[in-house]
């Protein structure tokens, strides 16, 4: 969940941030199309890099878990259990994530509003949050179950003695 929180934290208080901040220019007549287009890069680079960095943790924590599926497999779960379970570890991952990740963003960007503007409300662009949502949920629900599937294949007896020493 942590990555996931990450992500939906450091992206939707980047934005929201550059959006109250434009806002305020605005009011003041301060803002360049320079300025709005650096903050834009800057936006779209660290997006980029907590996007990779989620995948890359996503990927590896369900990879690691191979011996453990080995064990549910040699119990008697299938593999559509397995699936299922997946699925809905997947989900939940994602909106306990994004809910963390929304609270991060709502103090940061509440404490920034308030001395940007005075007031204690962001401009929130809802499109571009429902974006930061969804692209979330994009990387980490396909990511567990591309690894989990991967990761079930084989011989369960074979992968239930796999790490050890």
């Amino acid at each position: 969940m942590v990555p996931v929180a990450l992500l939906v934290g450091l992206s939707a208080t980047m934005l929201i941030m550059t959006s109250t901040a434009e806002h305020a220019a605005r009011a003041t007549s301060a803002t360049s199309a320079t300025d709005v287009w650096l903050r834009q890069a800057e936006l779209a680079l660290l997006t980029c890099f907590a996007a990779v960095s989620t995948i890359n943790t996503v990927v590896a924590v369900t990879a690691e878990r191979r011996r453990e599926f080995a064990l549910l497999r040699l119990v008697g779960a299938t593999r559509r259990q397995l699936l299922r379970m997946l699925t809905a570890e997947a989900a939940l991952t994602t909106a306990v994530g994004v809910l963390l990740g929304a609270a991060v963003a709502a103090a940061a960007t509440a404490a920034f509003s308030t001395a940007a503007t005075g007031s204690v409300l962001p401009s929130v662009p809802a499109a571009a949050c429902g974006w930061i949502v969804l692209g979330a949920a994009a990387l980490t629900v396909p990511g567990i179950l591309t690894t989990g599937l991967v990761t079930i294949q084989g011989a369960p007896t074979e992968q239930a003695g796999a790490g050890r020493d």
